[in-house]
């Protein structure tokens, strides 16, 4: 599946060309006829169509209820244009993998993964603007599907044909590989190869063609001609002045990092705002280093404990009892901002009353301050499709609850957000006693409460080294059981549709499988992972296998370490398993 436009039928000849049989009647787009008039019928019972899209609630009930008498074996026979019913005579006329390919299971994936629950799914990616400037382009071709579409419907039909795959990818637990169209057809020979060989291995078919896709070329003239038809609001000025914003900045062991923490607060364009330096009775020099920036500006305030508090989560606690502000911006000790991050934040929270939640995307830095990776990279591993982080948009807080943050915490970290306060106090600081998803957990909650504004430009720069407290608590099984307490708080409340919730629970086992080796071990360690074991079991069949795998793969990297390979080995897995292995 993926967008109109976006290269499903150059990977469908692909496939195949290597042996996946995309069925007896198909057309010039390598679609099978039966599965086109399915999901247009779909679409028409809706009261949609494929550059209409209906109502998704409207279309999921037309999902539930059409077609209840076709079953997998009608539908297989269809496809081989073999009249048998019987699965065993069809597997004599065909017994290898095969394949449906349409767009329009972007939105109607459910009904199909339903039918073939044991079903692989190939999502097909495409930069938005180009995938808009095709559809332009070819709406005017006979032998292409009707349509009348304007730049804005277009860039709004590919947003939402990639959310709705997103959300049912999520909901559905199906096994997916994300590619990209970029590297399919890349003038980097290299990263084509690996990328077919990837998407052939996910099949399960012996390789075919590795390299010679390129790109369709555009004209420089089309270009231009749709370009010029995307009139983009103007930029009003941002605010340097406004209503007071309180700053808090809990330390902890941070003393190499707050220079450059401080300097990006005090340096912001937006001035109206009050400090508190905090620190929870660090071991190293952070107390000294604060002093001396409390000595150069009168808007910032000390607040020492006399005893570590044992949670991050106490301190925002604290900061925000002290806080006066109409927002509140919880700036994480070790990360830094970009100038207008606070202004643009303002801006946004003063014109949509209904928001309560204004943050920036992020980008990892290591401790040198040097990049590490863009965070989209993360959206891409947990949900497939980094595109809906792509560009600024406003989310309903309930629904972003219950299709996104059910699976991941999809805010990096507190210091890219600034909160509306009176909704924060309203809501309580996170829980006190977590070390890792209180944030999580918190965010769900104001987000019950209002809006959420997003922007994709990346401001807020969040430090990644071995003294954070995601990388100690990471490494304990302790995380884990937060996350189960969570969603017993979602299920309680009523926040997530009970599937979707089994479907994220599922996800987060795949996780705990995969960190149970960066743990610590002892004798609690391995009695608390074997009832994880048991209680993940529930919602991830088959969890043993994906434990080994993991616990051969640590060993594989701790040789590599050993022999100073790890930083090659890593590379070459994130790019040949995309959706198990990052190379940062």
């Amino acid at each position: 599946m993926g967008m109109h436009r976006s290269g499903t039928s150059m990977v469908a000849r692909a496939m195949n060309a290597a042996g996946v049989y995309s069925g007896a009647v198909c057309d010039h787009n390598e679609e099978a006829l039966y599965a086109v008039y399915l999901n247009e019928f779909f679409l028409r019972e809706a009261a949609g169509s494929w550059w209409q899209p209906p109502e998704a609630q409207v279309l999921q009930k037309v999902l539930t209820e059409a077609a209840q008498d076709l079953d997998a074996a009608g539908i297989f026979g269809t496809h081989l244009k073999h009249p048998s019913g019987r699965v065993w005579r069809q597997r004599m006329h065909w017994n290898g993998p095969w394949l449906i390919k349409d767009p329009r299971l972007c939105l109607t994936l459910p009904w199909w993964y339903r039918v073939f629950p044991e079903a692989k799914v190939i999502w097909v990616l495409r930069d938005e603007e180009a995938v808009v400037n095709s559809l332009l382009r070819r709406q005017g071709k006979r032998d292409e599907a009707k349509s009348h579409l304007t730049p804005e419907l277009a860039r709004a039909l590919v947003r939402t044909y990639n959310d709705r795959a997103g959300e049912h990818v999520r909901n559905l637990g199906c096994p997916v590989m994300t590619v990209r169209y970029e590297d399919l057809t890349s003038s980097d020979v290299a990263l084509q190869r690996m990328t077919w060989y990837a998407l052939y291995q996910f099949c399960g078919v012996r390789p075919g063609r590795l390299e010679g896709f390129s790109p369709k070329n555009e004209t420089v003239k089309e270009k231009e001609t749709v370009s010029a038809d995307a009139v983009k609001d103007p930029v009003s000025p941002l605010p340097t002045h406004g209503p007071l914003v309180s700053v808090i900045v809990p330390n902890y062991n941070h003393a190499p990092y707050l220079d450059e923490r401080i300097t990006s607060i005090l340096n912001q364009t937006y001035q109206n705002i009050e400090v508190l330096l905090m620190d929870d009775l660090s071991p190293d020099h952070s107390r000294d280093v604060l002093r001396s920036w409390a000595e150069k500006d009168e808007r910032i305030t000390l607040m020492f404990n006399a005893e570590n508090s044992g949670s991050p989560f106490a301190q925002w606690q604290r900061g925000a009892r002290w806080a006066r502000g109409k927002y509140l911006w919880i700036a994480e000790s070790d990360d830094y901002a970009a100038p207008d991050l606070l202004a643009l934040h303002v801006q946004a929270l003063e014109s949509n009353e209904r928001a309560v939640m204004a943050y920036s995307h992020s980008h990892l830095v290591d401790e040198r301050s040097e990049f590490l990776r863009d965070f989209r990279d993360d959206y891409a591993f947990i949900f497939g499709n980094a595109a809906r982080w792509s560009h600024d948009f406003t989310a309903n807080g309930p629904q972003e609850v219950a299709n996104y943050l059910v699976h991941s915490n999809t805010v990096p970290n507190a210091s890219g957000v600034l909160f509306r306060k009176e909704v924060f106090d309203r809501v309580g600081a996170p829980e006190t006693t977590w070390r890792l998803n209180g944030d999580w957990l918190f965010y769900a909650r104001m987000l019950q409460h209002g809006d959420l504004v997003f922007f994709a430009q990346p401001r807020n720069f969040f430090r990644f080294h071995t003294q954070t407290q995601r990388s100690r608590a990471i490494a304990s099984y302790k995380a884990f059981d937060e996350i189960l307490a969570m969603y017993d708080i979602f299920e309680r409340e009523g926040w997530v549709d009970p599937e979707v919730l089994r479907a994220a629970k599922g996800k987060v086992a795949t996780w705990w499988a995969g960190n149970v080796f960066s743990m610590k071990w002892n004798r609690d360690t391995l009695r608390n992972n074997i009832r994880l074991y048991k209680e993940f079991s529930q919602y991830k069949k088959n969890l043993l296998p994906p434990v080994l795998f993991n616990g051969f793969i640590k060993l594989v990297g701790q040789a590599a370490e050993f022999i100073g390979l790890k930083p090659l080995l890593k590379k070459w897995a994130a790019r040949l398993f995309p959706k198990t292995f990052f190379a940062h």
